[in-house]
C-alpha cells in the first residue's frame, strides 16, 4: 500500500471525535464557596510561594576590560 493509499484509507473526520452523536452534558454541582478566612489563607500561601526568598542577583554583569 502506498502512502497515498494509506492516507485515503483513513476515516474522514466527522467532528464528533469518534462518537456517532455528541454525549449529553452531565449536570454537576458548583464547587462550594470559600469562606473569607479560607480565601485569605490561600492567597497568603500563593504569595509566599511566588515571592522570592532572597534578592536575585542580576544574570548579566558588565566586565570592564582595559583598553589595549
Amino acid at each position: 500500500m502506498t502512502p497515498y493509499e494509506r492516507l485515503m484509507a483513513e476515516a474522514v473526520p466527522t467532528g464528533t471525535f469518534g462518537r456517532a452523536r455528541p454525549t449529553r452534558r452531565q449536570q454537576t454541582e458548583p464547587a462550594p464557596a470559600w469562606t473569607p478566612e479560607q480565601q485569605a489563607a490561600h492567597r497568603a500561601e500563593l504569595e509566599a510561594a511566588l515571592s522570592p526568598k532572597r534578592p536575585r542577583r542580576p544574570q548579566l554583569r558588565l566586565v570592564d576590560t582595559p583598553a589595549a
